[in-house]
Parts: structure tokens; sequence; C-alpha cells
């Protein structure tokens, strides 16, 4: 271990090198025994944050000599903190008692629980405002001195183990106070870096010669945030882009298992039955649907047979040959699996047609037998493989009488 370094040293060496090395400001003022309300900052470094914005940073110094204000020391609790303590302490024993009275414990035994208890709230109750408000002397002296950013600085060999120096650090750094360590060169470390506050508070009027002052900062000044300014926008916006993802998350769990709106797809538009016929979902009971009323209204039979041309023989297939009310049976039937396009025509327009009954044909004509009997065989497969009822399926030629 080396020669201990003086609280002089430190002072100097943070004087010369803290903007040198660290802010990298063009003009900055910067002084040593900086008094505030008599308080006296070791080091005061002053620059221009924005137009008419002096940003204000002090450095508290302290070397081995003044060792135990580094250390973390009790709170240095009155007569009002002990009275407090005891009444909750009391309070808590008393609850306890009572519930040894409800469960019908002797005097005794409840007189020893008070006390027993008494005395573990008491000293655990001790214990922990010991760990929660203890502190250390530097930095609880360094809040008295008004400033936008506030060091600590100390010698690298100040204390004689590690363990302390990490207290140290997670005590800067809980109360957003930067440490600055110094070798024997006068070489500078930072181990923890401060957290601003009020960057555009004006910290600088409540310090003396501040005309001096502002007239060394503001002559060809460069403005800018601090690298603590800077890393404290670094993780706030880290911090917002984690929120944000968070959230994205939430929302997508949420509704994930909602479905959005959908439109049912317009009905295929009517053509020939036999083929092209796209069908969706499930084949229907078509004992269910011809027992109950027809959901859909079946077409009107023609009055007059569709014309026919004298030399052109024009063939049709046929579904079946219907009583009115079995043709709106059978249509609902049809349209139940998805067929469409079918007319209806009176029996008398074809050839050995019931004059008293109506014909179900596939809606589409044919210039010669061949091509209807294909058509039919296409219809009869269609129909066996929809399970629906095969009625007739035949070919017959329209007369148009």
């Amino acid at each position: 271990m080396g020669k201990p370094l003086t609280e002089r040293f430190i002072q100097q060496s943070v004087a010369e090198k803290l903007n040198k090395e660290y802010y990298r400001r063009r003009t900055a003022y910067v002084s040593t025994e900086a008094y505030t309300n008599l308080k006296r900052a070791d080091v005061l470094l002053a620059f221009m944050r924005a137009p008419k914005r002096p940003y204000v940073v002090v450095v508290e110094a302290k070397s081995r000599s003044t060792i135990r204000q580094l250390r973390l020391r009790k709170p240095q609790g009155g007569g009002a903190g002990r009275l407090l303590r005891l009444l909750v302490t009391v309070t808590l024993a008393a609850g306890i008692a009572y519930a040894g009275y409800r469960r019908q414990l002797d005097g005794p035994y409840l007189l020893a629980l008070f006390a027993g208890a008494g005395a573990l709230l008491f000293w655990a109750i001790g214990r922990v405002s010991v760990r929660l408000l203890r502190a250390v002397p530097a930095i609880r002296q360094l809040a008295q001195y008004p400033a936008n950013e506030s060091w600590l600085a100390m010698g690298k060999q100040t204390f004689p183990d590690a363990g302390s120096l990490t207290v140290l650090r997670k005590q800067c750094r809980k109360n957003g106070v930067g440490l600055i360590l110094v070798d024997d060169r006068g070489r500078l470390t930072f181990p923890e870096i401060p957290r601003p506050r009020h960057t555009f508070n004006d910290y600088l009027s409540r310090y003396g010669r501040r005309s001096e002052i502002l007239a060394t900062i503001d002559h060809h000044p460069n403005y800018g945030p601090t690298p603590p300014e800077r890393r404290q926008n670094r993780r706030r916006l880290l911090y917002f882009l984690v929120l944000l993802v968070i959230t994205a998350g939430l929302i997508l769990l949420v509704y994930e298992g909602e479905p959005g709106k959908t439109t049912e797809p317009a009905p295929p538009p009517a053509a020939s039955t036999p083929e092209g016929v796209d069908i969706d979902g499930e084949t229907a009971d078509f004992d269910r649907v011809s027992d109950r009323d027809p959901v859909a209204p079946a077409p009107a039979a023609l009055d007059i047979c569709p014309p026919v041309h004298p030399n052109r023989p024009t063939f049709v297939v046929v579904d079946g040959e219907f009583t009115p009310d079995e043709v709106q049976v059978r249509l609902t039937q049809l349209l139940a699996a998805g067929l469409r396009g079918h007319d209806v025509l009176p029996a008398a327009c074809l050839e050995r047609g019931d004059p008293e009954a109506s014909v179900i044909t596939t809606g589409e004509d044919f210039a010669s037998p061949e091509l209807a009997d294909a058509a039919a065989l296409r219809y009869r497969s269609l129909l066996e493989s929809l399970g629906v009822p095969v009625e007739n399926s035949e070919v017959r030629q329209l007369t148009g009488q």
C-alpha cells in the first residue's frame, strides 16, 4: 500500500482534470474552497448547460484522515425517535398478548408472552431502523451543497479493504452521488456516475461571485447535456421501450382469444348444378329437413312452357316429378346441400309429363341426348356424393307445349 493521498492533492487533481477528461466544456469555471451559506465545497465546477442556464457540479474530497466520514454510521436518533419505537413495540406486543388471551392462556403465560414479544420486537425494529437509516456522513454533507450533480472524491488506497469500498459505492448509487477515485499520479476513474437533478435550476445563485462566474462561463460556451444526463436519457428510453413491449404483449394476450369481426362470404353465383358446384360444411340431415317447414321459398312454377325451336330439339336433366307441396320440400333439400340454379317447370312441357305435376330440372339445356345423358350421370354422382336422395335424374325432351 502506497503513501496515503492528502485531501489537498485530491482536490487539485479533481479541479485540474474533471472538466478536461470528463465534462470537456470549452469554457468552464473551476474553483476550490467555494462557500455557500457558510458551507464549503471542496471543488466547484460551473458551465453553461443551455443559453442563460448555468450548470453546477460540486465535489467533496476525502482522505484517509477523514475515513470515518466515508463509513456507514448509525442514525443519530433523538428522544422522539426512541419514543416512537417504544410505542410501536408496545402496540404490537399488546396485539400478540391479546391473541394469547383469546386462546385462554393463563395470566403468567400472558405476561411472559407480552414481555418476550415486546423485547423481541424492540430489538428487531431497532435493527431494521439501523439498517434502513444508516448513512455515510460525507454523502449527507454533499446534500448541503446546492448543485445539479454531486461527486465524492477519494484516493484509491483510502480503504484498507475492498468490502468498505463496495458499501460506499452502493450508498453513492442509492443517493445519486458520483464517486471519483484518484491514484498517486493524479489520474481519475469514475466507478459511480451521479444522478442529475433539476437540470435547469439556477443553483449558481447560491454561491458567491456569481457575476464573475457567469462572465467566465458565458464566453463562447458549448451547450448540451452532460455525460450523466445522456446516460440517464438512455436508461429512460430503455425503460420506455421495455414498458412498450410489455404493454404490447399484454394487449396481445388479452385480445388473442377474441376473434375479430368476419363477414360471411357471398354465395356462389347461380350456375349449372352438375358442374363446378362448391360445397362447404357438413352434409345436411335431409330426413330432418324434409320433416319441417321449408327454410327458403321455392321459385314459382312457370305457367307456360319455355320457347323451343321447331327444328332444334332441346333436352333437359330432370331431378324429379313432384306435386306442388313436394316441390317445396325437394328444393329445400337441394338448397341445404348447396345446390342452386334449378328450374321448376310444368310437367306438360316435357314428353311423358303428367299435366297435373311439376318437374325440377338442373337449369341447363342440351342440344343432343348424348350430352344430356353425360350431364345426368354427373348429376346423379353428385347427389350420391352429397348424400342427397336421388329421385329420378333422367333425360327428357322439352316439347314446349
